[in-house]
């Protein structure tokens, strides 16, 4: 099958496989000190926990998609990020999904993550809020 990506509003779904739920994944928004201290959190367990970045680079996208949302799965099971600190599994995914890519496009762990208004981590909010 192949991968169909739309977007609902702020919302990405993405259909990975027939047999799975699309994924939802929504931006994470760092507004306060707080919030990048909970990006940080995910990303230096994303970076613990998955593939090196020269293997990610060669996934199918149905796999790569796969691990995105296993990824998401045990940081939640982890880290409790509702409960904790009000950050849905959709944010969570795209905190996953934003570090695995950058970690492809940089060819290993990058030492700083470049956050722009189309990334799924964004500064501030929104671009025209």
């Amino acid at each position: 099958m192949a991968v169909t990506i739309s977007q609902e509003g702020h919302v990405t779904i993405i259909k990975y496989a027939d047999n799975k739920r699309p994924l939802k994944v929504a931006p994470y928004i760092a507004r306060s000190a707080a919030d990048r201290g909970i990006l940080w959190e995910i990303l230096t367990f994303v970076e613990r926990e998955s593939n090196e970045p020269h293997h990610l680079a060669k996934m199918e996208d149905a796999k790569f998609y796969s691990l995105v949302e296993r990824l998401a799965t045990l940081a939640c099971r982890k880290f409790s990020p509702m409960t904790k600190w009000g950050v849905t599994k959709p944010e969570i995914r795209g905190i996953v999904l934003f570090t695995l890519r950058a970690a492809v496009v940089a060819g290993t762990w990058p030492e700083s993550y470049e956050v722009t208004s189309t990334t799924f981590v964004r500064n501030g909010g929104y671009p025209g809020e």
